[in-house]
């Protein structure tokens, strides 16, 4: 739509008219990092994600025999990242899946025990997590991933 405008001057009319919106220049289009990065599964491949991107890692646990894992050295408080808790995913309602009415539910079994954390500023982080089974206070066996933070940058 042409927007005219005009201007009464003490001799002829003069008239002006505003650029259309389609001549204004456009802008490019920006990629923002989405919210949630990377599920890590892998220890010997880096986590990188950016600044206020969350990340998770998932790692097996048996742990209807009691097993769990758990941070083995507590992160940094003003550190690249910050641990925001974890969850237990149970396998056993996949395993029901193929079973044939009138079987009997197929229970226990292993799980996925994922841990969240969020990138707080650029640098990076160490997180290890141990195996701890019932009871222990020391770890059968640690797991350790390397993160690095990149500042939150949109890329236009």
């Amino acid at each position: 739509m042409l927007l005219a405008l005009a201007l009464l001057t003490v001799g002829p009319h003069v008239v002006a008219q505003a650029p259309s919106p389609s001549a204004a220049p456009s802008l490019p289009a920006c990629t923002v990092p989405p919210r949630f990065a990377a599920i890590a599964v892998d220890p010997m491949a880096p986590v990188d994600v950016n600044t206020a991107q969350a990340f998770g890692i998932a790692l097996r646990v048996v742990a209807d025999a009691g097993y769990t894992w758990r941070l083995v050295d507590p992160l940094p408080a003003n550190g690249a990242i910050r641990a925001e808790g974890d969850q237990t995913v149970w396998d056993v309602a996949f395993q029901n899946l193929d079973r044939k009415p009138g079987d009997p539910p197929v229970v226990g079994g292993a799980a996925t025990q994922m841990f969240l954390f969020s990138a707080q500023q650029p640098g990076t982080a160490t997180v290890t997590l141990g195996s701890f089974g019932p009871g222990a206070d020391k770890p059968d066996r640690t797991m350790t991933f390397t993160v690095h933070v990149s500042p939150n940058v949109a890329v236009c």
